[in-house]
């Protein structure tokens, strides 16, 4: 909070009643629905009619939709909006917004996520956002891993971690997480969290949070989703080994360490 304090213009607040009664638009980012659910009983008794909630938090699309429901029930608006991006994209102010709720009330919204990010896509209707949010999760955890499990094998069979990144790079197993985000320290020149001894960035526990939301709509749509389960059973061994806070491209350390 005294970081905030100490930023020019910028008000803090004691109480969440405090931020509903001086706010014209609220925008919340919390890790899990619980804490999203609270957030907005509170915020919710102290709002006013019309005022505007953007809720960028990932959780399930049925809290999303529940709070949905309380906001309309206030007479208040309501987006989730999930971001992507990472933290460099918050930084630079380049997030993707992934919309649910009406559409209308994103048009009233765009100017202040102009301010986070670089695009919004409306998704649909409340919870959609979250769905495809998930959806793009459950592909860059098994990216990260497969990505970490190959770029361990090949270092180990003697090629150089630049090289590899730059083969990869260049031919069609390029993504985010090889270019932007590659688990190698010093493979990539960039300033990615493996560079700073997977600090500062996306949280392998938020990420296993997101698989665990992905296989519970699966489960729910009962679709299979096998590749799923094993980097959700990668992820649970790196928080057992006390990694969980450390960023996602952590894998790679640990199929580092493991043996056959």
């Amino acid at each position: 909070m005294n970081f905030f304090r100490s930023l020019d213009g910028a008000e803090t607040a004691d109480t969440l009643q405090q931020v509903a009664e001086s706010s014209d638009a609220v925008i919340t980012m919390l890790p899990e629905s619980q804490h999203v659910l609270l957030a907005y009983t509170a915020l919710l008794k102290s709002s006013k009619p019309d005022q505007l909630f953007v809720d960028c938090s990932t959780i399930s699309p049925e809290s999303s939709k529940k709070v949905s429901d309380m906001a309309q029930q206030k007479g208040c608006k309501f987006l989730g909006a999930p971001v992507s991006g990472g933290v460099v994209g918050a930084e630079n102010g380049t997030l993707t917004f992934m919309v649910g709720g009406d559409e209308s009330t994103l048009k009233e919204a765009e100017h202040l996520l102009s301010c986070m990010g670089s695009r919004w896509v409306y998704c649909g209707p409340a919870g959609s956002g979250l769905v495809a949010k998930i959806c793009n999760n459950m592909i860059l955890g098994m990216t990260m891993a497969a990505l970490s499990e190959a770029m361990n094998l090949g270092i180990k069979l003697g090629v150089e971690p630049k090289v590899l990144a730059s083969v990869i790079n260049t031919s069609t197993g390029r993504c985010w997480a090889s270019e932007i985000n590659n688990p190698v320290p010093g493979a990539v020149d960039k300033q990615s969290p493996s560079n700073n001894d997977y600090q500062n960035g996306f949280k392998a526990d938020l990420l296993l949070k997101d698989m665990r939301l992905g296989e519970s709509l699966a489960e729910g749509m009962q679709t299979r989703t096998p590749l799923t389960r094993q980097t959700v059973d990668v992820y649970a061994h790196i928080s057992k080994m006390g990694w969980g806070d450390k960023d996602f491209s952590i894998a790679y350390k640990y199929f580092k360490e493991q043996q056959s």
